[in-house]
């Protein structure tokens, strides 16, 4: 399904960009959808698209020895996942399974990187709002492993 401006206008990870920067995110994306239980993606798989929730809530979380999972936290609507798709070597650091109906903004991180390099104030932006995901998946990381290991 194909992404319009006006779409990406109503979503929070967007608010900042300017129509025409709009314009070139909705003409690199799609729309996807995934049922309860679907795996977006599995810990460690190369990863082509960065992903933003558009509707419905998601599990992330990290394998474990012995095909134990343990979860990290709730991607909600507006947030960005998959962050790894804009960074060498590509590959996840998580895994993502829907945990209602959801709906994502598939963007192509190939094409993302290229207007990065392309246009400055972009990236700045894009790697400003990468940056604060990562840096909150790190705060919530830390939280969940000392609850799982009872600190």
């Amino acid at each position: 399904m194909k992404v319009e401006t006006d779409d990406l206008k109503q979503i929070r990870f967007f608010e900042k960009y300017s129509d025409e920067q709009l314009g070139t995110i909705a003409s690199i994306s799609t729309i996807r959808e995934f049922k309860v239980k679907d795996i977006i993606f599995e810990q460690y798989d190369e990863l082509s698209e960065v992903y933003v929730l558009l509707s419905g809530s998601l599990s992330l979380g990290i394998s474990l020895p012995k095909e134990k999972r343990i979860h990290l936290g709730t991607i909600t609507e507006g947030q960005l996942f998959s962050w790894s798709a804009v960074f060498k070597p590509y590959i996840s650091t998580a895994w993502v399974m829907a945990i209602t109906p959801a709906r994502v903004i598939a963007i192509d991180a190939k094409k993302l990187n290229e207007e990065i390099e392309r246009d400055c104030d972009f990236g700045f932006k894009t790697m400003s709002k990468i940056a604060q995901t990562i840096s909150q998946r790190l705060s919530d990381t830390r939280f969940q492993l000392m609850n799982q290991l009872n600190l």
